[in-house]
């Protein structure tokens, strides 16, 4: 069972009102939203703060580990590169026709 949080009677949970807490009499007679104080703003923008910053910690961390494998597939697609090229020539070598000196 919930309470008003007006008169302290005890009701349903649906019969409260969600912004206010209050019941439907207290309603009528002009029950107010609960404001929050400046130190509950403060004290939740710190937590957002921590939360918010450790987020951009790990995502930092993954985006260096991602940085440095991209840089190691870059250097073994240079050297497959560099291999293919090596290949092609041979190839090529081998397909030219023998050239015949006269003696």
């Amino acid at each position: 069972m919930a309470k008003c949080s007006q008169c302290g009677k005890e009701m349903s949970l649906f019969e409260r009102d969600l912004l206010t807490g209050a019941c439907r009499q207290c309603q009528r007679i002009g029950a107010r939203p609960a404001s929050l104080g400046c130190g509950t703003f403060i004290l939740i923008a710190i937590i957002v703060g921590i939360v918010t910053n450790s987020s951009f910690d790990r995502i930092e961390k993954k985006l260096s580990a991602m940085e440095q494998t991209i840089d190691a597939l870059a250097v073994q697609v240079s050297q497959q590169s560099a291999e293919i090229r090596l290949l092609r020539a041979a190839i090529e070598e081998s397909r030219s026709p023998m050239v015949v000196r006269p003696r």
